[in-house]
């Protein structure tokens, strides 16, 4: 336990590095221009809401950080408060569909997934690792799905519900919540097309928040990108090739 806790300790000390060398560099560059949103009757100063996002960036680096070793289970708590604080943080701009994934999604998958890591570090031998893709029927039902999402979360939730105006950072926001709901419950199901999902997860966040100006959350995004995208890289690696369903026409 204590090495897991220094693990998660010096991951954190990373991180701060990490953002401490990204606010000196859109200091410099002149990037401190972002001005307070007013959304569903909330407002909240400049400082607050830079800080929330600094906040959010460092935990939330760390936390990918520190999931990246399997045996490392106290990087979910970091998880969980997060997801928590970005839920708060697109609520007060104005995205309600990310505020209800990152509480009805993302929290209860990553308690999901803690208590079952948990329990795997209590057991004396592990089940063999085998992730598989989807089948061709399994693929094409999946991006059937990421489209009808697509299409409820803008033209249902965000136009019809809350009467939002169509316009590019609210498709982002809708590919956000498609990509990562689908990739969530692959990941729980060993699929390793959860990887594909994750990356155009962290390309469309980082998108959206670069063109919204919120440069500080952006570099967690862009952080995400490399990191899924090397676990996409190693998970393509460690799957046999008898399980590489819809790739060889299964």
């Amino acid at each position: 336990m204590k090495q897991l806790v220094k693990e998660v300790l010096l991951k954190l000390l990373l991180s701060t590095a990490i953002f401490a060398v990204v606010v000196l560099f859109l200091y410099l560059c002149g990037l401190f221009n972002y001005k307070p949103i007013e959304k569903l009757g909330m407002t909240f100063s400049e400082e607050f809401q830079f800080a929330l996002q600094i906040v959010s960036g460092i935990i939330g680096t760390a936390y990918v950080l520190v999931v990246k070793n399997p045996s490392n289970y106290l990087g979910f708590p970091l998880g969980i408060i997060m997801s928590l604080m970005l839920a708060f943080q697109f609520f007060i701009q104005g995205f309600p569909d990310e505020t209800i994934l990152y509480v009805c999604v993302f929290v209860p998958c990553q308690i999901y997934t803690l208590i079952t890591w948990i329990k795997g570090s209590k057991k004396s031998e592990q089940e063999p690792f085998m992730p598989t893709f989807l089948s061709m029927k399994g693929f094409l039902t999946g991006i059937a799905i990421f489209v009808v999402l697509i299409f409820a979360d803008i033209f249902l939730l965000q136009n019809k519900v809350m009467g939002n105006d169509i316009n590019f950072p609210l498709v982002m926001s809708a590919i956000v919540v498609a990509a990562s709901t689908l990739a969530n419950f692959l990941l729980i199901k060993k699929k390793t097309d959860a990887w594909f999902y994750w990356v155009l997860f962290s390309v469309a966040g980082a998108v959206q928040l670069l063109y919204i100006g919120e440069w500080v959350s952006a570099t967690l995004f862009v952080l995400y990108i490399f990191i899924n995208g090397s676990a996409c890289v190693a998970w393509c690696k460690q799957t046999a090739k008898e399980n590489r369903g819809w790739l060889l026409g299964k």
